[in-house]
């Protein structure tokens, strides 16, 4: 099944005058490879992804004016908040069969289902859900990762609520962010199951057949060879905070090599620069089974949502 902006545009997208309305959404989970997505799928010549990779902009009436995390100040700088700054990021899109955007809070707010609904109810949604015990602890080695989080794991999922309570954005959500069977099965019932592509993480170990079904599904060619050799945003304990500071902020030397390499061979070594100053960690036994415990009934629930295995999620 596909389908083309240039063709017939619902009359909810008419307003936006010449400028393409998004009919693709790849809506989270966060940490679960939607970085890594969004790259491949910019460098398709038939897909349009926003510039901004998070605008969250069908969700941002659900956020605060403000969040108040350390470090959140780059998030709430990217918030799209009003509909013309919002419908800006599309238009150099004219053209492309499918614009895109990826905003991994969207399925942290399952309300968000209707509103795209409203503005695009022909839309394809994509989602990765990730084991949410996995997940909860990459996106707290995100943090740390960054210098933001000070808590040991333990500390920081006590200190979840009242962190919630006082403005963190939802990264900081370790444990709540995991709970995916209501939004899951929102997404479904809004828009269909023909409309939504659901994939687990390990599904993306063969990176090129997951592609190649999200190709077909938004209906661009398959016949594209995308480079996914790059790993984006990955997480891990800092070996070095030097260097990951090197590798992942500008400076000097960087803006002195930039001429040398094209920019897709800068990503791809830059990327995994950093990922070599990145550790492998494990979450303590004792955390895992805490949180599998928490999550089993979820699973289980997600089970019959989506059809899918996930007796591996519960193993330790």
């Amino acid at each position: 099944m596909s389908f083309s902006v240039m063709e017939k545009t619902p009359a909810s997208c008419k307003s936006w005058g010449t400028t393409p309305c998004p009919n693709f959404f790849l809506v989270g989970a966060a940490k679960s490879g939607t970085s890594s997505l969004y790259h491949y799928l910019s460098g398709h010549p038939q897909i349009f992804m926003s510039p901004i990779k998070e605008p969250h902009y069908f969700c941002h009436n659900e956020l605060p004016t403000r969040f108040t995390g350390p470090g959140d100040e780059g998030f709430n700088f990217h918030i799209t908040r009003d509909l013309q700054s919002y419908q800006d990021l599309f238009s150099d899109a004219t053209g492309y069969p499918v614009v895109g955007e990826a905003s991994v809070y969207y399925l942290t707010f399952p309300e968000t289902a209707n509103r795209i609904r409203e503005v695009r109810p022909d839309a394809r949604i994509v989602m990765v859900l990730r084991n949410p015990v996995d997940r909860a602890y990459s996106a707290y080695l995100h943090t740390r990762r960054d210098g933001r989080e000070d808590l040991d794991f333990s500390a920081a999922l006590a200190a979840e609520s009242q962190r919630r309570q006082q403005g963190y954005q939802p990264l900081w959500w370790y444990r709540q962010a995991g709970f995916y069977a209501a939004s899951v099965q929102h997404y479904l019932s809004v828009f269909g199951a023909q409309h939504v592509q659901i994939f687990l993480y390990e599904d993306l170990q063969q990176t090129d057949r997951v592609m190649q079904k999200i190709l077909h599904f938004l209906g661009a060619s398959t016949q594209v060879k995308l480079d996914t050799r790059t790993r984006y945003n990955t997480s891990g304990r800092v070996k070095s905070r030097f260097w990951y500071n090197f590798f992942d902020h500008p400076n000097g030397v960087k803006e002195l090599l930039k001429p040398l390499f094209p920019v897709t061979v800068r990503e791809h070594l830059g990327q995994k620069a950093k990922a070599m100053t990145l550790q492998k960690e494990s979450i303590p036994m004792p955390l895992r089974k805490q949180l599998r415990t928490e999550y089993q009934e979820d699973i289980i629930n997600l089970q019959d949502v989506i059809g899918r295995d996930l007796s591996h999620w519960m193993e330790l």
